[in-house]
């Protein structure tokens, strides 16, 4: 027996950069069913105001006066935690409806957007949501809310032909074109849909609504509003006379991208002036491929802050910026590819404009700025090498990323540079902190979450996933997506506030560490941990994060990847102890030695934390395992390397499959290492 030469595999592999960020609270938010947030605001007292949607009639609300959520009809709840995230000040569901974005004014008017098929309805709330203000609905489909400081509301997302427009507005009329919908070979056709933007008064009255668009289908994502009332719009066209002005950055189209029905074209940025009847600004912003604006933010200076997703390498960058190649991503035609950032100046001039991204797919939802200019987003997933963070904090020149954090969703900032995050998060896996409003999970398949973080001070603990650490995946793929662990697996913590005295304990068992940087610890899973539950602390910086709930299953197999990714070539020697590659295949009939983690308990047993025996008897999982691509020789405790690390030595089957990646998966009892094609091996 060989212990495999790759040891790092097993002890290393940073996967997101450096964090530093205080937890001043978390909390689950839920009933038995299923919750989503659809947005989060705070105001200046530092109460947080969560939308979303639920199905879970034992929902926590303070009122049922507007509706009730049931299994059959959702509804969209608005819910006010208090500053300390202890305790709900009121909560409210607006019935059979779902929620979009909300918006708090500095009277204390609360607004939701909420929808159903064929319109949208913008509902204002006192400031003790006892009474509905009023309640207007639209033939739209909007998609973006803000609300200024008079209490005044701004809308934009799409209309087609029957949106009302008001007296004097920049674009009174659909602009003439022609789309085609429905499914099958006779594809129905209909006029292309504009972008639009509404601004309704603090009676619920309009002020204005206006198009604003092309002959292609346009599509307002996000809206912010300066001081001085003008409206400033983010989306996508596909509209080669889209409305721009001069002094634009790109006044030309850059082409249409369609696959399929789908069609896809620029991102673009524009400005309307209070009144809503003259264009101050607006221009395209894209490249050869395709890309769209999601979000939009407004520092006090005017500046505009514009975040979203692009395949273009060619996206407008600027000298100096953070990141001035495209990092990559799916080249299939869409609207992720790497999350840009792009900064205006009130009159439109570029500050700086960067790419946000590594060779996976990210695009930015939301962006936010604080008081010293810096720009908060976040772009997905999590995983890239180039940005592989949830949230990255810009510089206010765009030139450096000066903090991450791995805790992703919906985000807004307080007058303070604080942080509250909503997500929905899945099943158990979560760490509320002690005291929180709601520390246990709701049930069904989604609760939601809030946290609110702080940069500025000392980092705390803070778990945001935990992972197997061969597949980086949260459980086997049968049951996926769920978060599993079995005994003896090996995991990757994700987080922050790590040190080298941060322990992890497995229903009060210590779990042995193998690793520690400040967002990262591998350990080991205890062994002890027994089916069908697991109670799963952090304790570090004289605080204890937890217990998050995970479950245990008799196996969550991976397989170890040269890369450290995960995917792609698996860790393997061939029978002349060489490294597997492309470059080095297998011979058919040869015997390799495949490297994995998560078989389960042992015979004989090993003790945590010990390292393999160099001679017999060799522990051996309790399930069989076995692989399509041959015959298990061998299938036991690597030897040399820590209690969890498993060996299997494979005789390759004689008609086995050639060629520089073939699919290999092992299966220990029922429980596959991966989907089809996740790990490869070479083999000629």
């Amino acid at each position: 027996m060989r212990a495999f030469a790759l040891i790092l595999l097993l002890s290393s592999g940073c996967l997101i950069a450096a964090t530093s960020v205080h937890v001043d609270y978390a909390t689950y938010l839920g009933g038995s069913l299923d919750e989503q947030p659809s947005g989060i605001v705070v105001d200046p007292a530092g109460n947080a105001y969560l939308a979303g949607t639920t199905t879970s009639a034992d929902f926590p609300l303070t009122s049922t006066a507007f509706g009730a959520p049931s299994k059959d009809h959702g509804c969209a709840f608005v819910t006010k935690l208090n500053a300390a995230g202890t305790g709900i000040v009121w909560s409210v569901c607006l019935a059979n409806s779902s929620a979009g974005g909300i918006a708090v004014d500095p009277n204390g008017g609360i607004y939701v957007l909420t929808g159903l098929a064929g319109g949208s309805t913008v509902t204002k709330l006192t400031p003790a949501a006892d009474k509905i203000v009023y309640s207007e609905s639209f033939a739209v489909t909007a998609s973006g809310l803000a609300a200024d400081s008079q209490g005044n509301v701004y809308l934009t997302g799409s209309a087609g032909d029957d949106f009302v427009t008001t007296p004097g507005a920049y674009q009174p009329q659909l602009a003439p074109g022609t789309c085609h919908g429905g499914a099958g070979v006779g594809l129905i056709p209909f006029p292309c849909p504009d972008a639009f933007v509404m601004k309704l008064r603090a009676d619920g009255s309009v002020a204005y609504a206006t198009y604003m668009g092309g002959s292609g289908p346009d599509q307002g994502r996000a809206i912010a509003v300066d001081s001085q009332g003008n409206a400033w719009i983010t989306g996508d066209t596909v509209s080669p006379n889209f409305p721009t002005t001069l002094g634009a950055l790109s006044n030309q189209f850059h082409g249409e991208i369609d696959l399929g029905p789908l069609r896809f074209g620029d991102a673009f940025a524009a400005k309307l002036s209070p009144n809503g009847n003259a264009l101050l600004y607006s221009t395209y912003l894209g490249g050869a491929a395709p890309e769209a604006g999601f979000a939009i933010a407004v520092d006090p200076a005017g500046a505009v802050y514009v975040a979203g997703g692009t395949q273009s390498a060619d996206f407008p960058v600027t000298p100096g910026a953070l990141q001035q190649k495209y990092g990559g991503g799916n080249p299939i035609p869409g609207l992720a590819g790497d999350a840009f950032v792009s900064k205006f100046n009130s009159s439109g001039a570029v500050a700086y404009s960067t790419f946000l991204g590594g060779p996976q797919n990210e695009s930015a939802s939301v962006i936010e700025v604080d008081s010293q200019g810096r720009a908060y987003v976040n772009a997905y997933p999590n995983m890239s090498t180039l940005n592989p963070n949830t949230l990255s904090v810009l510089s206010a020149d765009g030139s450096a990323m000066v903090n991450s954090a791995g805790v992703p969703g919906s985000f807004v900032l307080d007058g303070e540079d604080s942080l509250y995050f909503a997500t929905a998060t899945l099943g158990y896996l979560f760490f509320p902190t002690n005291g929180a409003y709601q520390t246990k999970f709701g049930g069904g398949v989604y609760d939601a979450t809030v946290v609110k973080a702080d940069f500025t001070q000392p980092a705390s603990p803070w778990v945001t996933t935990i992972l197997n650490a061969a597949g980086l995946r949260s459980g086997t793929p049968s049951f996926y997506p769920v978060f599993d662990v079995a005994p003896g697996e090996i995991i990757t913590i994700l987080g922050s506030g790590f040190d080298a005295q941060t322990k992890v304990l497995f229903d009060g068992i210590a779990a042995p560490v193998l690793y520690t940087q400040s967002d990262q610890i591998n350990a080991v899973v205890p062994f002890e941990a027994a089916e069908p539950l697991t109670a799963i602390t952090v304790e570090g910086a004289g605080q204890t994060r937890g217990p998050g709930i995970m479950n245990v299953f008799d196996a969550v197999p991976a397989l170890f990847t040269l890369d450290a990714s995960g995917n792609g070539q698996a860790a393997i020697l061939n029978q002349d102890g060489t490294v597997n590659s492309p470059s080095n295949p297998a011979a058919r009939g040869s015997i390799i030695s495949v490297y994995m983690t998560g078989a389960g308990r042992m015979s004989p047993p090993q003790a945590d934390g010990s390292l393999g025996p160099l001679a017999p008897p060799f522990p051996m999982p309790l399930l069989a395992v076995g692989t399509p691509l041959g015959q298990v020789l061998y299938a036991g405790a690597a030897p040399g390397l820590v209690a969890g690390a498993v060996q299997v030595n494979v005789r390759i089957a004689a008609d086995a499959a050639t060629g520089s990646q073939v699919p290999i998966v092992l299966y220990v009892g029922n429980f596959a290492s991966g989907f089809t094609g996740d790990t490869t091996v070479a083999i000629r």
